[in-house]
């Protein structure tokens, strides 16, 4: 009997990013001694940058697991199972990201237990807390699930009687923390600019991270394809193409009516700097994607990556855009990471790579 060793090939790539990563921790520490206002670019007008978007984008991205669940697990689509499993990996590999980020950013990182026994029920980052980390609690049972299959059966076959349970949870509780990450910039509306800021924020943060899923799962299937030299089902991964497509269109929709009854289709063709931000935010997340899935050239790898990366961008940008763009006139002031936080990040990056390529 054949049998694989689980090993992990070393390159001159992977090298240098566990050296930025090694780099990276080195100033972490650094930070923890010196405190934010020496370390970042922050200040009272932006105190929040680089890190909250980072947070915001992985999230969001991250969100794939949720997603492809939703569309396994609630909607029976078995044929997409295998890209399901695959972005759970993604998914918790994202949120274990964003958690650290976090401890990063906030200035009192070591009082991380006191929304447990002191809740801000009336405060969005309180369920955005209380959602992530009920969330990962329920991802770690998913992959324990898996990994029993041949390591250990019968304690996966127990699992199995109690897993459609964790299944329908792991579904709903991202919903909760997706939606409330539109809701922070709620709280500062004259600060936002208005092709930005609208009460319709937590539905669209909400459908976005979403239909972004199935963005992800193409992506990864087809990069990981490609790596480990197995044929891509383009047939399979255009029927996700329309899925995600269709949101889209609900999401264009959605978007331009609210733009229209506020009064602010007008600033959108100013052809100023928001203005122009957020058509590129629209074409990429939304125009391109939906015009490649309904063309021949979306059922080829080719097309199928491109509509993947391009509403990946879109997805970035839209977060990108609430976070600086929108802000930047109405501040008063300008922000630019600095190289420490810019540095870290990337850090951290580079162990959620590796991570990954590990395990697969």
């Amino acid at each position: 009997m054949s049998s694989r060793r689980w090993n992990f090939r070393i390159t001159p790539v992977r090298i240098g990013m566990f050296a930025i990563f090694a780099l990276a921790i080195l100033m972490i520490l650094f930070r923890y001694y010196t405190g934010l206002g020496y370390t970042t670019n922050l200040s009272d007008e932006w105190a929040w940058g680089a890190w909250i978007m980072a947070d915001m984008n992985v999230i969001a991205l991250a969100g794939a697991g949720f997603s492809m669940a939703i569309i396994t697990h609630v909607f029976h689509v078995e044929k997409y199972k295998p890209l399901s499993r695959r972005c759970l990996l993604i998914s918790f590999i994202g949120y274990v990201l964003v958690l650290l980020i976090l401890i990063i950013e906030i200035g009192r990182w070591d009082n991380f237990w006191r929304p447990f026994v002191s809740p801000g029920i009336h405060s969005p980052m309180f369920e955005v807390y209380m959602c992530i980390v009920a969330y990962m609690i329920l991802q770690v049972i998913e992959l324990v699930e898996v990994g029993t299959e041949k390591v250990a059966p019968k304690v996966n076959h127990k699992m199995h009687k109690f897993m459609p349970v964790v299944f329908i949870i792991a579904c709903v509780v991202p919903l909760g923390h997706q939606a409330s990450l539109g809701s922070l910039y709620l709280a500062m509306p004259a600060k936002l600019d208005g092709i930005w800021a609208t009460q319709m924020m937590p539905w669209l943060y909400l459908l976005s991270a979403f239909f972004v899923g199935p963005a992800v799962a193409i992506v990864e299937n087809i990069w990981s394809n490609h790596r480990y030299n197995m044929p891509t089902d383009t047939k399979m991964l255009h029927g996700l193409t329309r899925i995600s497509a269709c949101c889209m269109v609900v999401y264009f929709v959605l978007k331009t009516v609210d733009l229209v009854t506020r009064g602010q289709i007008g600033n959108v063709f100013a052809f100023d700097l928001q203005g122009n931000m957020f058509i590129l935010e629209m074409f990429a997340l939304c125009i391109l994607p939906i015009i490649i899935s309904f063309l021949p050239v979306g059922k080829t790898v080719g097309g199928l990556l491109i509509f993947g990366l391009s509403t990946m961008v879109g997805l970035v940008l839209t977060r990108f855009n609430t976070v600086y763009t929108g802000m930047v006139e109405h501040l008063g002031a300008t922000y630019f990471p600095s190289f420490l936080e810019l540095f870290t990040t990337v850090g951290l990056f580079c162990l959620a790579f590796l991570a990954y390529l590990y395990i697969t």
